[in-house]
């Protein structure tokens, strides 16, 4: 038995097959570049993605152990904040909040109005109601100041400030000293050959930040950037 090689075969099938990753980067790319129109962060598809390699069991479970906070009440509560969610400790296992669900969580603060949690979604409170979300946004840290109230960081948006968790103000003193700060202080950060490209790629250079979307629209095979790779 003699084996043919068709190339002309050969040559379609294999750009079929390198036509699927295209369309994904493509695809996904556009939904990057509007995920704040599109509200993407606030979808939970966890259902829905378990059959892919990257969402397995495995790398689910290695996801949740990646603690960035804990708190210790005075009542004797134990609070961890993670990757994969918030749990409360008791009896010496995690019990997750279905509340948050897979949520980030990156720091917790105890507050005189109850727990104050800054995740990726926004800003969470529990008090007598139970958890809930009193403010949309990408929080990294809190803090409780000397007068009982919390400030917590929102990116892109700064330091907003509550004294009974529902109600969140920005803060105006950070606003006051940031418009007083001499200019030689905010010197601009250095762009590195690195940041140039990934700037290019995206169309940042071209743009700016906030107009990116248009280069990316315009050519939907661009990667957008991680977060930690951003200028």
């Amino acid at each position: 038995m003699t084996l043919k090689f068709n190339a002309r075969a050969w040559h379609k099938w294999i750009s079929i097959i390198l036509s699927v990753p295209i369309l994904i980067v493509a695809v996904t790319a556009i939904f990057i570049a509007h995920d704040h129109a599109l509200n993407t962060k606030d979808i939970d598809v966890t259902r829905y993605v378990s059959w892919l390699p990257g969402y397995g069991q495995a790398q689910m479970q290695a996801m949740k152990a990646e603690i960035r906070t804990s708190l210790a009440t005075a009542d004797g509560q134990r609070w961890l904040g993670g990757k994969g969610g918030l749990y409360q400790v008791v009896d010496g296992q995690p019990r997750q909040v279905a509340d948050l669900g897979t949520t980030e969580v990156r720091d917790l603060v105890a507050a005189p109005f109850g727990l104050v949690a800054a995740a990726k979604n926004g800003i969470w409170l529990m008090d007598a109601e139970g958890w809930s979300k009193v403010m949309k946004g990408d929080a990294w840290n809190a803090s409780l100041n000397p007068d009982g109230s919390v400030a917590v960081t929102l990116k892109d948006k700064g330091v907003f400030t509550s004294r009974n968790g529902r109600d969140w103000a920005s803060d105006a003193a950070v606003r006051v000293a940031l418009a007083a700060m001499p200019a030689e202080t905010m010197a601009r950060k250095p762009i590195s050959l690195h940041n140039l490209v990934m700037d290019l790629h995206t169309g940042k250079a071209f743009f700016g930040k906030e107009w990116e979307w248009i280069w990316i629209d315009l050519n939907p095979c661009s990667l957008h950037p991680k977060p930690n790779t951003t200028s």
